[in-house]
């Protein structure tokens, strides 16, 4: 008896390959056990090489979508067809995983390095310093949000030419901006109003084609009735539209623009962001040159949290990583 098993690969001239392992299946006449035969390149339950797999993931963390990844390395297509349900969800799973320790196990180093604020900057000064100085000389990158502690414990490592703020973080200042001009509108209007107004928080930074007729109407509407609220809008789609550029000279001049414009308006929240943008423009600009994120690092943290509010704390160290290896872990 023999059982087909399909492996993904990179492509070749653009075309996806797939390789086939026959697997068999033995008997044994005496205590009737039907073993099916393991694969000694491949794992039990591997279903993409592993150049595949760092391909892939190295793209998505830099920024690529996950559908357009599915697409380019035909990952919707199983047994040569293409299947719907995978795809795009495939790869967001893969590639939000940890890297199987084969790979890369606790000594290995990489070039880019996702930090969030989920535990004290002396702890990350003595992990990075307690590598090799051949792991720290390969570190190119260390994406980080907004937090001028972590800011410092990277310059003391790594000096002042790796540090990356990402898209995410930059337009969240801007949203937050956006958010405060809304609701000193919101302080000037009649309840109903204010509760109309409210309803639309979600559909300010969507496109034309996004809304329908009544909303796109409503919104413009509240535009023309107060300026703030248009200048504002204005300019936080003008910084989204910013980071999707490609050349770094031309982004920063523009860039300087965009803080000069809200340095001069005479809304408060927008001359705030004029000054976080000055003090991070340098490594928000080196965000274009490989558009690495910490959105993982993040999520992971995040899920970390969750899975102790679930247990209602967990004091057992050998529990908890138990728990987080089963939901945050490779499969």
């Amino acid at each position: 008896m023999r059982r087909p098993r399909c492996i993904r690969d990179l492509p070749i001239l653009e075309r996806p390959v797939m390789l086939w392992l026959h697997l068999r299946r033995f008997a044994c006449p005496e205590c009737r056990h039907r073993p099916w035969e393991t694969s000694e390149t491949f794992g039990e339950r591997t279903k993409w090489t592993q150049r595949l797999y760092q391909q892939v993931r190295a793209e998505c963390l830099r920024g690529c979508p996950c559908n357009e990844l599915a697409r380019r390395y035909g990952l919707s297509a199983v047994g040569g067809e293409v299947n719907p349900k995978f795809g795009w969800t495939d790869v967001a799973r893969f590639s939000s995983m940890g890297i199987p320790a084969v790979n890369f196990g606790p000594g290995d180093a990489t070039k880019a390095h996702a930090d969030d604020e989920f535990c004290p900057a002396e702890d990350v000064i003595a992990w990075f310093t307690s590598r090799p100085q051949a792991e720290r000389d390969l570190v190119e990158v260390v994406v980080l949000d907004m937090s001028k502690t972590f800011l410092s414990a990277i310059k003391a490592i790594f000096g002042d030419h790796v540090q990356v703020i990402d898209r995410f973080h930059g337009v969240q200042q801007a949203v937050s901006a956006l958010d405060e001009v809304l609701r000193s509108v919101q302080k000037q209007l009649d309840p109903e109003e204010a509760k109309a107004l409210k309803k639309l928080r979600k559909r300010w930074l969507k496109s034309a084609d996004q809304l329908q007729v009544d909303e796109l109407i409503a919104r413009y509407e509240w535009r023309r009735r107060f300026p703030q609220l248009r200048e504002t809008l204005d300019w936080v789609q003008d910084l989204r539209t910013w980071f999707e550029r490609k050349y770094e000279k031309p982004a920063r001049e523009a860039l300087v623009k965009l803080i000069e414009r809200a340095r001069q308006s005479v809304q408060e929240p927008l001359q705030r962001i004029a000054g976080t943008l000055t003090r991070w423009g340098e490594p928000i600009v080196r965000y274009l040159r490989n558009r690495y994120t910490n959105g993982m690092t993040e999520g992971f943290n995040n899920k970390i949290k969750l899975i102790q509010r679930m247990a209602y704390g967990l004091r057992n160290e050998h529990n908890r990583r138990k728990r987080i290896l089963a939901w945050c872990g490779a499969p």
